[in-house]
């Protein structure tokens, strides 16, 4: 496609006369007094500018050497392009399910919830969904309104306004079948860790463990420790996590204990740890574990 260029071609556009009725081309009848149809350069001008115009907006350059450039165009044009205010407003609007790519984040895509829609993605009261690579939604339904047919619903949460919690999954609930998220990280984590020693004479020891949450969660903590020969002196042992002592426990003899707890925590580093100490001036052999699991709220 390319513009009249001749010796003839003017060097822009002449003024276009008024509109008048529209109709259709004719060859003519001259047995009838049936003048032919002329072809004016109006007409002319404003068919070439329009298809000029197509290729503009694919943003192909008009060239004489190919005769498929207004098909490729139409193509390219037919691709999913960023929202344009300018374009809503001279279409009337974008349909309904209408999807255009979001004019600052790459992968993002957005679905028109209205008919004639002028709004503009993103904004307050806008009539659009997200619907993109890394953001897809099936479908945004509020955490109490699931429908049956074994579905799985991926959207944004009903009241939660920002961070990595927005998102939610939910399985209706006629299947609960494997069902698994991932993130940037694993999002279900546990550990564990077992010594053995001998405390000192009236002395302690700390076993403890590190991870970090990706989400804020709830992480459960289990201590035990199993000891050799004990005089009647206390042997203490406590579970904590970040610092903070959950559960603790005192015996005498030789015995064993086991402490657990169930807290939340927040997104971040967590550290887990497990205290054993005695008062006894012949202290006790120690088989000490410390484990943790941790899933996301």
């Amino acid at each position: 496609m390319y513009a009249i260029d001749n010796a003839t071609a003017a060097t822009s556009m002449p003024a276009v006369s008024a509109a008048g009725v529209p109709g259709f081309f004719t060859g003519g009848n001259p047995g009838a007094g049936l003048a032919a149809t002329v072809v004016t350069a109006d007409w002319l001008n404003i068919v070439q500018q329009e298809l000029l115009g197509v290729l503009a907006e694919a943003g192909i350059a008009p060239s004489k050497n190919q005769l498929n450039q207004i098909a490729l165009g139409a193509q390219k044009l037919g691709l999913v392009r960023p929202f344009s205010a300018d374009f809503a407003m001279a279409v009337g609007g974008y349909p309904l399910n209408a999807i255009v790519a979001d004019a600052a984040t790459v992968g993002l895509l957005w679905i028109s919830t209205a008919g004639s829609n002028t709004t503009t993605p993103n904004t307050d009261g806008a009539a659009w969904q997200i619907f993109g690579w890394n953001q897809f939604i099936k479908q945004g339904l509020s955490d109490g309104a699931l429908a049956t047919g074994n579905q799985v619903y991926i959207g944004l949460r009903e009241g939660v306004t920002s961070g990595a919690a927005r998102i939610g999954a939910k399985v209706d609930e006629t299947d609960f079948g494997n069902f698994a998220m991932t993130g940037n990280k694993t999002l279900g984590l546990g550990d564990w860790t077992e010594q053995y020693y001998t405390l000192a004479s009236g002395g302690s020891k700390t076993i403890s463990l590190e991870f970090d949450a990706p989400l804020d969660g709830y992480v459960l903590v289990v201590g035990s420790a199993n000891y050799s020969v004990q005089n009647t002196n206390q042997t203490n042992l406590t579970i904590s996590v970040n610092g903070t002592n959950l559960s603790a426990d005192q015996v005498t003899g030789s015995t064993s204990m086991t402490n657990h707890s169930c807290v939340k925590v927040s997104a971040g580093p967590v550290t887990v740890g497990s205290y054993c100490g005695t008062s006894a001036t012949n202290p006790p052999n120690v088989g000490h574990t410390l484990s943790y699991l941790y899933i996301p709220a």
